[in-house]
């Protein structure tokens, strides 16, 4: 402790020679009141205020002039300020406005109409019709073998002409038949018969038209109409299958020709 207090009066002597070294100056520096400072004292010693000298003022503190020689010149014109073009500002560009939905409006939903119920509709029953039952074909003694017609032998004469061959394989031509005819339904009068032996023909002299036969009728009735011709024996029964001959007015084809086979 007393090293200590040594080194604060060694200070104090120390600091009172530089004041008074610089005491010629016309205008004493101030001094200033030293603050007193806290030194910790052992226990059972009163503690002792060292009074802290200030630092000597230093002469070119004084004098700024003095200590930066380059204050005591005038100062350099400043250059004139430069315009600076400033960067243009980001313009702030507004987003297009937004499209306003147009609200719907609404749609009227159709009442659902209740459909109606189908009747069911009963299905007629179908009656079959009855098969027909197919004629018989009678057991003819003879059978058909031909059935032709020709152009008339007497072109402009309302005339119809039948011929008619019965034969069989041994006798050839075979006697005593005769034929029934009707035009449309009507009877006609056949007095001829046949002749057995050897036949006739139906046209002088060969020709694409002539023909065997051995009995013939001749009927002066107009050619229009529906002909019928069937072989019946001596007696007027049927011996033979019945052919039908359609012909139209002014038919030149009225030369009808049957040949029946004895079987």
């Amino acid at each position: 402790m007393k090293g200590v207090i040594r080194l604060g009066l060694l200070l104090l002597l120390l600091a009172a020679f530089v004041i008074g070294g610089c005491g010629g100056r016309e205008e004493p520096t101030p001094t200033r009141t030293p603050i007193p400072t806290y030194t910790s004292t052992p226990e059972g010693q009163q503690p002792v205020a060292v009074a802290q000298q200030p630092a000597a003022q230093n002469p070119a503190a004084q004098n700024p002039a003095a200590q930066n020689p380059a204050a005591q010149q005038p100062a350099a014109q400043l250059p004139a300020p430069t315009n600076t073009p400033v960067p243009p500002t980001a313009t702030f560009t507004p987003e297009p406005p937004t499209a306003t939905p147009t609200p719907i409006p609404p749609t009227d939903t159709p009442i659902p109409t209740e459909t109606p119920t189908a009747t069911p509709t009963d299905t007629p029953t179908i009656t079959p019709s009855p098969t027909p039952t197919p004629t018989p074909t009678p057991d003819y003694a003879f059978s058909l073998e031909l059935a032709e017609q020709f152009p008339t032998q007497l072109p402009g004469v309302d005339e119809v002409r039948v011929y008619v061959y019965v034969y069989n394989g041994e006798a050839y031509a075979l006697g005593g038949y005769t034929i029934s005819v009707s035009k449309d339904g009507v009877p006609l009068s056949v007095l001829a018969r046949s002749t057995d032996g050897l036949p006739g023909e139906t046209r002088p002299g060969p020709s694409p038209y002539t023909r065997f036969a051995n009995l013939g009728a001749a009927f002066f009735e107009k050619p229009e109409g529906l002909w019928e011709v069937q072989l019946l024996d001596g007696g007027g029964f049927p011996m033979g299958e019945a052919v039908q001959f359609v012909l139209g007015p002014d038919d030149n084809l009225s030369e009808l020709y049957l040949r029946y086979h004895e079987k």
